[in-house]
């Protein structure tokens, strides 16, 4: 055991040296699934398996780089009570596993057992949300819950004056039970000038939490896929009835919160537009994707594979893996 921790120790060490190495190699995990995708035998389940560890190993990455060096992108997280952390890890690992639960589901217990698993899971992360949105002072949920470190804004923002200044403890800390922000004594200017007083900007602060106006819209988000769920076992998958269900409390929760945009944080606004983005999944998603979409991204990527040289080497393989793409992963609750 000591043995272990030794080299666990030696391994954060490393990563936190070399940042863009470990980014390599992370890339490298990434692509090899891509590559194993039908090459062998039960190679979704392989490929899967591959493509959830590089997330993983990305995340465990993230925190030994954000907590060696003090990164801001996730300082928030670091200010709140350990439970909801804790709730936030497990949700994005979850969320990063959910596919592969899934597919292995399926494989041991048949379509029965993997669509029980997926139930508990959407059941445990709309509950873990709501858990959330209550407790957390965050900004509306993300998806994961934990974002990627930003390590390219990160290595530029690292400069002599700055690793000076993180080698320091923050000037403030917060008390467990009330939250309050409290100013450390280092971190306290001459006694001359003192005023025992933490200036905070309360406009600045209010916006970091989620407005009365905007919480309908966060629940018809968290609930969707519960719903969506539900309409899949009165429709069924095809059907187009639990396609404009689920797509009319997206449009709807949009909606909501468009309305109220001025109440919004930036980090807000930035994950409302990657919700807008992501209803163009509804593009690929059964059952417009059978009827409408399938024909026409087939024949323009035969077209492509015909007439271009060099991208015919990607065209075929991905016209080959898009029907597989499209029954595992474009499932509305996985966005």
């Amino acid at each position: 055991m000591d043995q272990l921790k030794g080299l666990l120790k030696s391994y954060e060490a490393w990563v936190a040296k070399n940042p863009d190495v470990v980014g390599d190699f992370e890339t490298t995990a990434k692509w090899v699934s891509y590559f194993v995708a039908g090459r062998i035998s039960n190679s979704n389940v392989l490929s899967e398996l591959v493509y959830t560890l590089s997330n993983m190993l990305v995340f465990y990455n993230d925190r030994i780089i954000d907590k060696a060096r003090g990164a801001n992108e996730n300082a928030v997280l670091r200010l709140q009570s350990g439970l909801c952390y804790r709730l936030k890890v497990t949700l994005t690992t979850l969320e990063y596993c959910e596919v592969f639960i899934e597919i292995s589901a399926r494989r041991l217990f048949g379509q029965t057992g993997k669509w029980l698993v997926i139930a508990l899971i959407q059941v445990f992360k709309a509950a873990g949300r709501l858990f959330l949105l209550k407790h957390s002072t965050s900004d509306i949920i993300t998806s994961p819950p934990i974002a990627a470190l930003n390590r390219r804004a990160l290595s530029k923002q690292r400069t002599p004056e700055a690793s000076v200044a993180q080698s320091e403890h923050s000037i403030t800390f917060q008390l467990k039970r009330s939250g309050r922000l409290i100013r450390k004594v280092e971190g306290a200017p001459p006694i001359q000038y003192r005023d025992f007083k933490l200036h905070v900007d309360n406009a600045d602060a209010a916006k970091t939490q989620i407005p009365r106006e905007l919480l309908q819209a966060e629940y018809l988000y968290i609930a969707k896929p519960l719903v969506h769920l539900a309409a899949m076992g009165l429709f069924g998958q095809r059907s187009w009835k639990q396609y404009m269900i689920a797509l009319s409390l997206d449009l709807y929760s949009v909606h909501l919160y468009r309305q109220h945009r001025h109440l919004m944080s930036k980090q807000q606004k930035l994950e409302l537009s990657r919700r807008c983005i992501n209803l163009l999944y509804f593009l690929v998603r059964s059952p417009f994707y059978d009827n409408y979409s399938k024909t026409r991204i087939e024949r323009i990527l035969g077209f492509v594979g015909q007439h271009v040289p060099l991208v015919r080497l990607v065209a075929g393989p991905l016209r080959e893996y898009i029907p597989q793409w499209q029954s595992t992963y474009f499932y509305l609750w996985s966005t």
